[in-house]
């Protein structure tokens, strides 16, 4: 690819990075995250098997949830209905509201109602990824290589997952190629967020907590949602972009 070919690929990628709206995409899908987080940290901080996520958001993000045997009975049989319920509503609209940044992005027909199962299905992808990267999490105990298999593992988990949501929910309209780039971009960013998150977030939560307490808790909670979300919006306008270039790596996204 030619100098001039290049700038005239990242001009394009720019000007449609302006075009979607890069922070309301991105402030949309943070509130919609952050409604369906939520519900899981209750659940972490209630349930036994939930406290390696309860972990995770600890070491990664500098919450602290409270233990396990702060809630009583009454607390975790109530939230066992009623958290299920509002987790499985929020969640939906989360990838709802996936399905539509995708459709724009991409100018395809997304998922309709009649195809309500695959916002579930992205759904249980989702949770299952979560799940799996807290397994991987778990990797850096080992010695030598702990730290390499664990930013590995989480990054195959991220490409495979965000691979996955944009094929349910554009309900196989986009060629796979095009889903698999999506995929590897999102997962790069995701991963390279996670570094950071690792060495820059738990001293500014505390910061934030110490300052305004639980409101400078889900002030910098949203913030990182949102730097989250931007970086699946901008990797879809990525490969949105260089899908449309007469280049050969255009030509093969399309094919």
């Amino acid at each position: 690819m030619t100098i001039t070919a290049r700038r005239r690929l990242a001009s394009r990628i720019s000007l449609d990075v302006l075009e979607v709206g890069l922070v309301d995409s991105a402030m949309t899908l943070a509130a919609q995250a952050f409604t369906s987080l939520l519900p899981v940290m209750i659940a972490a901080s209630t349930f036994q098997r939930l406290q390696p996520l309860a972990a995770t958001a600890r070491d990664d993000l500098g919450i602290d949830l409270p233990p396990t045997d702060s809630a009583s009975v009454g607390t975790t049989a109530a939230f066992g209905v009623l958290g299920l319920l509002m987790l499985l509503v929020s969640s939906t609209s989360y990838a709802r509201a996936l399905g539509r940044m995708y459709g724009r992005i991409w100018h395809v027909p997304i998922a309709t109602l009649r195809q309500a199962w695959r916002w579930l299905a992205v759904v249980l992808v989702i949770a299952t990824s979560v799940a799996a990267a807290v397994i991987c999490h778990q990797l850096k105990t080992f010695p030598a290589a702990g730290r390499l298999l664990e930013f590995a593992s989480v990054y195959v988990v991220g490409a495979l997952t965000w691979t996955a949501v944009p094929m349910l929910l554009t309900a196989n309209r986009m060629t796979t190629r095009m889903c698999i780039g999506s995929g590897l971009l999102t997962a790069t960013g995701l991963s390279a967020l996670h570094v950071a998150s690792t060495l820059f977030l738990p001293r500014i939560t505390h910061t934030s907590q110490n300052q305004f307490g639980l409101l400078g808790v889900m002030f910098t909670l949203i913030s990182w949602l949102f730097i989250f979300s931007g970086i699946i919006v901008v990797a879809s306008v990525i490969v949105s972009s260089v899908a449309k270039d007469d280049g050969p790596l255009g030509i093969w996204l399309r094919g």
